[in-house]
């Protein structure tokens, strides 16, 4: 079953973690996105919607089956409705797929979730996808009056936030046991990709947290080397589900159809083989 994102301020985390995402009271449908080897992509949405007053946003993650209808389409275009598992395949085929977005209309029960995290607040766009670098509008129909930094806006063009310099990431990983900071770091390794050594990850194997683990395989698929392959067979024998889904994914992203013959009997593994199944690989 694919793994989906529902982007809420974190003050609603424990009701969310007890009885699951309701629908609201002004709001017939639970928003998410589907989660894919780009961390930006699967969560652009934060930025925006953290500007509307939030001061933390927290990721809760979730699963569905695949045939279950969904809406889906760019947040200013007609949407669709049709299965899960299509939207996400014509998801991930897109050129573009900035200001994209899913909704369902039914609540997420609390079986449903699977974990909730924090995430680095400056993630995905403002204003409207690709405005990167461009000053946000200061009309009042872009921006309301008295939110907050509004009059700055009005003043000055946005500034760009500074990616921190590879070798800077690398070092930070090697000196540091936190595992926020780890994360934080192994989020930015994902901005573009590398035909490097990821051996410097390699010491983060041993760290017993599932979370870390989960993003260490979606991050060695931005390292195109042939140490990356062992890395994630080895992630791939990890008890947590999640971990395996995230290392399948990224060797499929990385070798495609000779993904089967790199996890060999691993592809019996149920875990292993729902990710292949939902990568659109055959492999019976």
């Amino acid at each position: 079953m694919p793994t989906l994102v529902h982007i809420t301020d974190e003050k609603n985390s424990a009701r969310i973690k007890e009885s699951g995402i309701a629908l609201g009271k002004y709001r017939s449908v639970i928003y998410f996105m589907p989660v894919v080897q780009d961390h930006f992509i699967s969560h652009q949405w934060l930025r925006e919607l953290r500007r509307r007053g939030a001061r933390v946003l927290v990721g809760v993650y979730f699963r569905l089956p695949s045939d279950e209808l969904v809406w889906a389409g760019k947040y200013s275009s007609k949407h669709q409705r049709l299965p899960l598992g299509q939207a996400i395949r014509d998801f991930s085929a897109l050129a573009d797929p900035l200001g994209y977005e899913m909704f369902i209309e039914r609540k997420i029960d609390a079986a449903e979730i699977t974990k909730i995290r924090h995430l680095p607040q400056k993630i995905g766009w403002r204003y409207q996808p690709h405005a990167h670098r461009k000053p946000p509008c200061g009309c009042p129909a872009c921006l309301d009056y008295g939110s907050y930094g509004s009059r700055k806006i009005r003043e000055k063009y946005d500034s760009p936030s500074i990616p921190v310099p590879y070798e800077t990431l690398k070092a930070r990983i090697a000196e540091s046991s936190q595992i926020d900071v780890l994360l934080d770091c192994l989020w930015a390794l994902c901005n573009k990709r590398r035909t490097a050594d990821p051996s410097f990850l390699e010491h983060l194997l041993t760290i017993e947290d599932a979370e870390l683990q989960e993003v260490l395989a979606r991050t060695l698929a931005h390292f195109r080397h042939e140490k990356t392959k062992r890395m994630l067979l080895e992630l791939c024998k990890h008890e947590s589900a999640e971990v395996k889904t995230a290392a399948t994914e990224s060797l499929v992203q990385l070798y495609r159809q000779d993904a089967i013959a790199v996890l060999g009997p691993l592809v019996d593994d149920p875990a292993i083989s729902i990710a292949l199944a939902d990568s659109s690989l055959e492999f019976l």
